[in-house]
Formats: structure tokens, C-alpha cells, sequence
């Protein structure tokens, strides 16, 4: 803890001193030409309380890339549970179509079995999204959000400059 503490207090005064901005390019963090170590970064969002979501699922992403087993377990999972949400969802949208044209007015049961349709469908959305195929894919999602980090990282140390 006193380390985590001391590693702040230096990346804070680095980024109250400094204009140059956190910058990401092929996994590496860098900051005035200097290379930031992934846990300066992890401190630096949760200094910041920016992109801390980003860099979760990020490391996750690299994990995967790193560990095949890993990434099969994951695309599985979120295989069956897209296509399990997908299909109840659009079934239960199909349904809600057909009450919707056979009663000729919205009741609010429709309008409630509706909305649990199209969350569903979100669900399963964002089951497919978190889906890499190959190693490849998990570095392209991994920078993804490793540029969303910096980007936020960016705009928080910006707005406690002024």
C-alpha cells in the first residue's frame, strides 16, 4: 500500500508538472518519452478515476491473447449465452409483434414483455462483442481499449490542470 501510495504521488506530480499527455502505441504507455509500466497506469486510473473498465477488459483481452485455453473457455461461453439471449429475446419480440397485431392496441404488457425482448437482444449483443477468435483479435480489442484508457487518462489530467 505504501508503494501504491508512493507510485501516485510521483505519476501525480509528473502529470501536475507536465503537459505532454499519456500516450499508447503496440502495448506500451508512454509519458515525456518515457515508458509507464502497467501498474503506474492502473494507478493513474484510479488516481484519475478514469477508464478503470477499459483497462479491466483490456488486461483481460491480453490474458486471452496470451492463454488459448483462456480464449476458447471465453468464446464459448459467450457463444451460448448470445445465442441463448438472442433467441428467447427475439422470440419473446416475435410474440410481442403478433399480441401487438392481433389486439390492435398496446397494453402495457406488451410494452413490458417489449422491453425485456430488446434487452435480451442487447444482452446477447454484448455476449458477441467479447468474442476473439484469435490471438490477433484479442490484441486489436486490447488496443481498442488501451486507447480509450489513454484517452480518458488524457481528458482527467487535463480538466484537474485548469
Amino acid at each position: 500500500m505504501k508503494l501504491l501510495t508512493t507510485i501516485a504521488a510521483v505519476l501525480l506530480s509528473i502529470s501536475a508538472y507536465s503537459q505532454d499527455y499519456i500516450e499508447y502505441e503496440n502495448g506500451t504507455f508512454t509519458q515525456n518519452g518515457e515508458e509507464l509500466s502497467m501498474e503506474q497506469i492502473t494507478v493513474l486510473t484510479v488516481l484519475h478515476k478514469a477508464g478503470r473498465g477499459n483497462i479491466r477488459r483490456a488486461n483481460r483481452f491480453d490474458r486471452m491473447y496470451k492463454d488459448r485455453d483462456l480464449r476458447i473457455g471465453n468464446n464459448t461461453l459467450n457463444v451460448v449465452g448470445g445465442a441463448a439471449a438472442g433467441f428467447s429475446g427475439g422470440i419473446v419480440l416475435v410474440g410481442t409483434g403478433f399480441y401487438i397485431a392481433l389486439e390492435e392496441r398496446v397494453p402495457f404488457d406488451a410494452i413490458g414483455s417489449g422491453a425485456i425482448g430488446a434487452g435480451l437482444c442487447v444482452v446477447s449483443n454484448k455476449a458477441f462483442s467479447r468474442i476473439a477468435l484469435s490471438p490477433e483479435g484479442c490484441l486489436r480489442k486490447r488496443d481498442r481499449q488501451f486507447y480509450k484508457v489513454a484517452d480518458k487518462l488524457n481528458e482527467a489530467i487535463k480538466a484537474s490542470d485548469q
